[in-house]
This record gives structure tokens, C-alpha cells and sequence, in this order.
């Protein structure tokens, strides 16, 4: 059973048959219904995905590379949102998307990465050291980096985390604040957590958090506010949870807390809580990202918002976009704005 078998019985040509399974905003719906009516008593189950691929040389179908495993992509907010952009626009363009997980410690030869048949590359939040940027890049095929690693000639999606992370800092220090701690979640890849010093941040390999610090940095050196920096290790908000507990514990002097993520600032709240001081009283928590979550925690975090949901589908419309032949390598840098609620406010 082929298309030409359907075209023979329908009385049009084998092109429009492939264009009901394949283009069919091409046709009308009655056409288009008569075809499939036609496939159906046939017993027609579509044309061959294989003989097709070897016939294009396109595989159909999209890779998405990160460093964290499948856990943490359906339940960390940020990624979830992200996902939800990337797969609503490779669902209009009726494209397949491949998960390709590259935890941290796991032997990317061992990894599905290696075998996956895609016609392009997401590469989501890797650090720059990570050995799943060298085989995508070895592919040559084409490739979107989202976030990092900011490697200046192919095409990239982001935001400008220094900006956002001076806003952050900037903010807090307007309410009056001049001791102020920052809760990162990974300077590398190794899961180490406590305190970071310039030895250790001189090493960093993970983009954002060097762009995000600098942000920090540039406002609380023109304020000569004090500042304490903390490595959680992870980014989940058990993680910042531990890792606030720590950094308070060690330095109580502290009245604000600048996080990495919407995740760490609900980790460090609940660290708050657990040592009895009150958010904002005690301590000005500022977060980053602004998750659904962090509108509705108690009090509800300020935060700096970037748009997710977009970040996802700008990746996967200007990949599908080189994929298709069109515009080469491109940067799009999305917008970010701070989202002042309940979890910031004067020093007593």
C-alpha cells in the first residue's frame, strides 16, 4: 500500500495524498477527508517515517540537551515553562521533540545524545565545559544555545542576567539595606555547597552565574554595601533551604537575601522560618525568575521576572527557522522586569 494507491482510488495526484499527512493546511477539508476516508478502507496507516527521512534527509524531530535528569524537568518550574514554549511551537511546525539528558557525572558516550536522529539541537542551560557542548557541536548541524554556554558565533536565546541581577541588588539596597547575602546554586558542576570565595568563583564555568553576580556586584560596590556569597550546589529549594540555613547561621549580621532563583528564595524563607526570623522583618528575601509560585508564597516573593514560556518558543522558532534553510545564526535577548511584592522591606 503506498500514497500512489490512495491517489489512484481518490482520482488526484500522489503529491496532494502526501500533502494531507504532511501540509494539510494545502488542501480543503472535504478533500482532505476524502483522502483519509480513502486510507482508511484501504487500510493505509500513513507514509513510511524511515523511507521518508532517507528521502529528505530530515529526521523529523528536534533534540533538547540539558545537564539535569528527567526529575527535575517536570518538576522545576523554570524548565517546565521552558518545555511548554519549545514543544507548543514544534507542535504547530509538526516537528518531534527528543529529550536528551546529560546529567551531571553521567558519561555523555553512554547517553542517548550520541544516537539520538535529529535534525537540530536546543543546548539548554549547559556549562561551557560540560562534554555535551563538544559532541553537539561535532553534529554540525543546527544549533541554538539557550542561556549558556554563551560561546559567540552560533545562535543564542537569553536574557541579560547582569541587568536583572543589578536590579535585584539595586532594590534592596534602596529600602536601606548594606549587609546583603547571595545565594547561588551551582559555580560548577561538582554539587559543592558553603560559602565562595575568589579562588572558587574565578573558576566558574556556569555563565549565568558569573553574569548574575557581576549584576550583583556592580550595585553593591557603587552603594560599598557588604556582601556574602553562598553556593548551594543544587537548585531546588531544599537545596537553598540548607544553604541559607548555613549562610545565617554564619553570618547573622545579614538583613537581605539575593537569590538565584524563585527556587532558592522559597528554600531560604523556609530556612527563615526553621531560625524564627520573620520575611521581610528580619530578612528581605529577592528571587529570580518569578515561577507561579512565587506569586502565591507566603508573604509572596519579589523577584525579577523573565518570560519562560517565550524563552521556549524563540529557541525552537529560530532553530526550526535554520533547520528550514532560512535566516544563519541569531541572538535574541528577551525582556526582564522586577516584580516588587511582600518579601522585601526596610531593615529594622
Amino acid at each position: 500500500m503506498t500514497l500512489q494507491t490512495i491517489a489512484d482510488r481518490v482520482g488526484v495526484s500522489r503529491t496532494t495524498v502526501s500533502n494531507a499527512y504532511n501540509r494539510p493546511d494545502q488542501l480543503g477539508e472535504d478533500l482532505r477527508a476524502r483522502i483519509m476516508a480513502a486510507a482508511d478502507e484501504l487500510g493505509y496507516r500513513g507514509p513510511d517515517l524511515a523511507a521518508r527521512s532517507l528521502r529528505t534527509g530530515r529526521t523529523g524531530t528536534i533534540g533538547l540537551v540539558f545537564t539535569e535528569d528527567l526529575r527535575f524537568v517536570f518538576t522545576d518550574p523554570d524548565t517546565t515553562h521552558f518545555i511548554q514554549g519549545v514543544a507548543e511551537t514544534t507542535a504547530l511546525a509538526r516537528t518531534g521533540l527528543t529529550m536528551l539528558p546529560v546529567p551531571v557525572g553521567f558519561d555523555v558516550h553512554e547517553s542517548a545524545l550520541m544516537a539520538a536522529p535529529v535534525d537540530g539541537y536546543l543546548v539548554f542551560s549547559v556549562a561551557v565545559d560540560h562534554p555535551a557542548v563538544e559532541v553537539v557541536r561535532s553534529r554540525g548541524v543546527p544549533t541554538v544555545v539557550v542561556d549558556e554556554p554563551d560561546i559567540g558565533d552560533g545562535a543564542f536565546v537569553g536574557i541579560d542576567d547582569r541587568a536583572g541581577a543589578r536590579l535585584a541588588a539595586e532594590h534592596l539596597l534602596g529600602l536601606g539595606h548594606a549587609r546583603l547575602g547571595v545565594l547561588l546554586g551551582r559555580v560548577r558542576t561538582d554539587g559543592r555547597s558553603g560559602r565562595v570565595d575568589d579562588t572558587r568563583l574565578a573558576e566558574a564555568t556556569v555563565r549565568i552565574v558569573r553574569e548574575r553576580l557581576a549584576g550583583y556586584r556592580d550595585a553593591t560596590n557603587d552603594a560599598g554595601a557588604d556582601l556574602v556569597v553562598w553556593e548551594a550546589g543544587a537548585m531546588d529549594p531544599d537545596a537553598g533551604r540548607n544553604a541559607a540555613l548555613a549562610m545565617l547561621g554564619s553570618h547573622p549580621h545579614l538583613t537581605g537575601v539575593l537569590c538565584f532563583s524563585d527556587q532558592l528564595a522559597i528554600g531560604a524563607a523556609q530556612a527563615c522560618e526553621r531560625l524564627g526570623l520573620s520575611v521581610p522583618g528580619d530578612i528581605s528575601l529577592v528571587g529570580f525568575d518569578d515561577v507561579p509560585r512565587a506569586s502565591t508564597w507566603d508573604p509572596p516573593l519579589t523577584t525579577v521576572r523573565q518570560p519562560m514560556v517565550d524563552k521556549g518558543r524563540a529557541a525552537a522558532e529560530l532553530l526550526l527557522e535554520q533547520i528550514d534553510g532560512g535566516a544563519g545564526p541569531r541572538r535574541v535577548e528577551l525582556p526582564i522586569e522586577l516584580v516588587v511584592r511582600s518579601s522585601s522591606g526596610p531593615p529594622r
